[in-house]
């Protein structure tokens, strides 16, 4: 609070300044500092005055309802609106002005009076053109006459961009398919509206070239907050074809106002195609009267649905179809329909007609196809169907026998027909019309009846004639005869040893009575049950009247054809007769035949692995053979071990053999078939196991013991000399372990050595040890009896060869390597050598009076010397060491009074110590003061070994 000004005082320190936080700050300083005069009012009115004040300011004067106004959510540019409800609170008028503080809120007045205990309702609205969410405050201000009250009511609202969501997406086409024409498809988008908003689907619609698509019907446009719309589109296709189009679908409110649907469909349909074209029709040109021409009508389904042909008929004179209605049906795309008609015209003239054809094309259901064909007569044509010969058979005297002359007349004219019979025998034939009228393209069957008079063979000739002249058939018939049916018996195909029965009945189609008296069968094969016999005898009657029952059991003893004769023994009125009935049959087995046929060798085949041979099995039989293949032992097999062959069949059997056992090893698989000769045979195998191979250069263990030090050699086994210290003993040992036991265990392995000369020749014979790897060897199994040791001055150089064989026969495995003594050593020695050339070089030095003299180098030539000791390899081609050596001048002392120089110093040997070069230092010198001090206390010197 201010203070007060000047000259006033502060009164009613004890009022809390919340009480009338409404106040205005000037306002308060008005009402609690006062002049001095206001002191001389009763202190007691002032004190009600300012209560009544300070009361009067801290009731609330309005009520406005609800505190807090939130007008949802709108779309762009669509208002929306709230009410808010204003209420006075006290006794007297009020005097309201409202504000916004948003624009994009507003209310319908700004100011307005409320009468005591008056409720007003206040609309506020809200508009906005961009998506995003809006907060103001509505700000309601009370005048009163010494203060105003303000009041505030917050405003919120949300402008939102609705965003449907389709399924199936608009980017996708929605596929219908293939639908056959008089069928429907239905296909559903559905549309769901997940914002706060409404959205009104102002229109959709299908594009250009909508064809047989189809909308469903919308029934409520306005598609609330969170709701579903189904839109259905049908297709219902009324021809074939690929139909593509789009369906649009426009909401302007949506943040996509225009959206879009691929549709795609194919309506099936069959089409039909006639050949020929209905447009040239069936032509069948010029025909001769009385003959037949055809012509071909196709139906060629080229749509995709099935083309059904419901009705196809013929119309017209002289034309016919030559199909019946059952031939008629459904064609699937691709396939045809044949259609023969037939010109067959009796008279001349033109005719026409037409084939019409009915069928579920859609875009052509009936189809007319005009036909066409002239005749025209020509001269008449008989043509005699039958052969040169007709002949009648048997027959009995007095019975007839018949047959037929068959006639034809393909010309275009009636033509009478004459015959009649010429030769001996010609009145046992008998002619029933002996002419007959043929229209044209009319055929006739003139009937011949034969009654022998006599037995025998009987002829007579036919003459007919016709417009080309005459012709003449032989007539051949027999009379009387006696015969047995059937007169052959066939079994079939009968597996040896099998019997197949059947009951045959035997008849007399002869034309006398035949009495059977014995009924016997000609061999053993067939065997015949009757009941008839010479006191029990059986009457066959002619012409089949009654049969003969027999009871014949075939038992084919063999493969192949058996034939016998069922003999049947009887008399007729002629006398005693024997008829033949031919009885045959098919013994039939199976035969198995094997190349080769065993025993099977497969020799040598390593331990673990499997060697294969096959057989060729062939079914020489002529039935079904069924084959299994058993193995009696382990270590063989057959592949397949099942199998069947039909007849003249073969098949590769493949043997395996796999030995688990070193040495000879013997099998047998056992085929088991229905073969007929030997229904188990068996299959002798004969093997060997063996090692498989090794690589011994990996097995082999080489170690070099010298003293109580072994070393183990790392041999490279290609003879290249390896050195070894001198007085080294060789042992030769031989890896087993698990992963070799199977090539290892039952090896024989040989390992030699021979002694070598200084230019690796052969010395002397070899040394040999023989190793044998048995079950129990384990770890490295040792050559003893190898006792090889090489020494300087013994064995200096040895060749060690290691070989071995998988089995007896097997081509030799072997290593070999060259051992020998050599290396570098330490040796204490006293080798004479000669130095060829010795330098002393020369210094100078100044004499007692002071003056320089000048030094001469010496150059000395066979000075003995010796080598004491050296650190060298003897064999070496090159640098072979170093050596202590001392030299003498001991030729200089003829010439200086006996006076002698010894030097010490090293030495480099080189080419197998026969050369030296190195300096030495004098450890005596007895020469003359002056020949000491012209040279220096060193010395250079070649030197040569080799000759002692």
């Amino acid at each position: 609070m201010k203070e007060c000004p000047s000259g006033s005082f502060p009164l009613l320190p004890y009022v809390e300044l919340r009480q009338i936080s409404a106040w205005h700050s000037g306002e308060l300083v008005a009402l609690f500092c006062y002049p001095p005069f206001i002191l001389s009012m009763p202190v007691f009115a002032l004190f009600l005055t300012i209560s009544c004040l300070v009361s009067s300011a801290s009731a609330q004067s309005l009520s406005a309802e609800p505190e807090r106004l939130d007008l949802g959510s709108t779309k762009k540019s669509v208002s929306a609106s709230t009410e808010l409800t204003l209420g006075n609170l006290t006794e007297a008028e009020l005097e309201i002005e409202l504000s916004v503080t948003e624009e994009t809120f507003a209310t319908d007045t700004d100011s307005f009076s409320l009468a005591v205990g008056e409720a007003r309702v206040v609309p506020i609205s809200f508009q906005a053109t961009a998506a995003g969410m809006y907060e103001g405050a509505l700000r309601i201000v009370v005048k009163k006459l010494f203060t105003s009250e303000e009041y505030t009511v917050l405003l919120r609202a949300q402008v939102v961009e609705p965003n449907l969501s389709f399924l199936p997406a608009p980017e996708k086409t929605i596929e219908f398919g293939a639908v056959r024409v008089g069928q429907q498809v239905r296909r559903t988008v559905l549309v769901e509206n997940p914002s706060a908003v409404s959205v009104t689907i102002d229109s959709f619609y299908l594009g250009a070239g909508a064809g047989a698509f189809r909308l469903g019907e919308l029934l409520d446009p306005e598609l609330k907050p969170g709701g579903l719309l189904d839109l259905i589109v049908e297709f219902e296709p009324k021809k074939g074809g690929v139909v593509a189009t789009t369906l649009v679908l426009v909401a302007t409110d949506n943040a996509t106002p225009r959206l879009e649907f691929g549709l795609r469909a194919e309506g099936q349909a069959p089409v039909a195609r006639y050949s020929p074209l209905p447009e040239v029709g069936l032509e069948f040109g010029t025909a001769i009267v009385g003959s037949r021409q055809l012509r071909r009508a196709t139906i060629l389904n080229s749509g995709s649905a099935e083309l059904v042909v419901s009705t196809a008929a013929v119309s017209g004179g002289g034309f016919t179809a030559m199909w019946n209605q059952d031939s008629l049906g459904s064609l699937l795309p691709g396939e045809r329909l044949t259609l023969d008609v037939a010109f067959e015209p009796l008279i001349t003239g033109t005719f026409t007609g037409k084939l019409a054809l009915t069928t579920n094309d859609p875009l052509a259901s009936v189809m007319e196809i005009p036909i066409k064909g002239v005749a025209r007569t020509s001269p008449a044509a008989i043509e005699i169907l039958n052969n040169r010969r007709i002949d009648f058979g048997s027959a009995g005297l007095g019975k007839q026998q018949k047959e037929n002359l068959l006639l034809w007349n393909q010309g275009g004219a009636p033509f009478t027909v004459k015959t009649h019979l010429e030769g001996r025998a010609a009145a046992e034939f008998t002619i029933e019309s002996p002419s007959v009228l043929l229209q044209p393209g009319a055929s006739a069957a003139i009937e011949i009846i034969f009654t022998p008079r006599e037995l025998g063979s009987r002829s007579a000739e036919m003459v007919v004639k016709t417009a080309s002249g005459d012709h003449r058939l032989a007539l051949q018939g027999e009379g009387r005869f006696l015969k047995l049916t059937p007169s052959t018996v066939d079994f079939g195909r009968i597996a040896v040893g099998e019997t197949n029965s059947q009951v045959v009945e035997i008849l007399n189609i002869g034309n006398v009575d035949f009495t059977v008296d014995q009924v016997e069968s000609t061999g053993d094969a067939f065997a015949v049950y009757t009941q008839v016999n010479e006191s029990n005898k059986f009457i066959l009657p002619a012409n089949g009247l009654r049969s003969l029952p027999l009871n014949i059991a075939f038992s084919p003893p063999r493969r192949g054809a058996v034939t016998e004769t069922l003999r049947l023994q009887g008399f007729w009125e002629d006398g005693t007769e024997t008829l033949d009935v031919l009885l045959n049959g098919t013994g039939v087995a199976a035969e198995i035949e094997l190349h080769p046929s065993g025993p099977l060798e497969f020799g040598y085949v390593e331990l673990g692995k499997s060697e294969t041979r096959t057989i060729v099995a062939t079914n020489s039989g002529d039935s079904e053979s069924w084959i299994e293949a058993r193995s009696l032992t382990p270590e063989v097999r057959a592949e397949p071990n099942t199998f069947t062959l039909r007849p003249g069949e073969s098949t590769k059997l493949a043997v395996l053999f796999t030995p688990q056992v070193l040495g000879n090893r013997l099998g047998k698989i056992l085929l088991i078939s229905n073969d007929l000769k030997e229904k188990a045979r068996p299959i002798s195998i004969r093997g060997k196991g063996a090692l498989g191979s090794i690589d011994l250069a990996e097995v082999t263990t080489v170690s070099a013991i010298r003293k109580s030090t072994l070393d183990m050699l790392d041999l490279e086994w290609n003879n290249t000399p390896l050195i070894v210290r001198d007085a080294s003993k060789i042992e030769v040992g031989f890896v087993v372990d698990d992963s070799l036991r199977r090539t290892m265990v039952g090896r024989k392995i040989n390992v030699e050595w021979v002694k070598l000369d200084e230019n690796y020749d052969p010395k002397g014979s070899a040394k040999r040890a023989e190793l044998q790897i048995y079950e129990a060897s384990a770890g490295t199994v040792v050559a003893e009896g190898f006792n090889l040791r090489l020494e300087e001055n013994g064995t200096k150089r040895a060749r060690v060869r290691i070989s071995t064989s998988s089995y007896p026969g097997a081509p030799q495995q072997f290593v070999s390597q060259v051992l020998e003594v050599g290396g570098w050593r330490w040796e204490f020695e006293a080798k004479p050598l000669v130095s060829f050339l010795t330098v002393r070089p020369g210094k100078d030095y100044k004499d007692k009076k002071g003056n320089k003299v000048n030094g001469e180098t010496e150059r000395l030539i066979g000075l003995p010397g010796l080598a004491f000791a050296g650190w060298h390899n003897p064999e070496n081609p090159s640098v072979s060491g170093v050596h202590l050596t001392a030299i003498g001048n001991v030729l200089e002392a003829l010439s200086t009074n006996n006076s002698i120089a010894v030097s010490l110093g090293l030495a480099l040997s080189l080419y197998k110590d026969r050369f030296l070069f190195g300096f030495g230092w004098d450890v005596y010198d007895s020469r003359p003061r002056d020949k000491r001090k012209g040279t220096q206390d060193y010395i250079m010197t070649f030197k040569y070994s080799a000759l002692f």
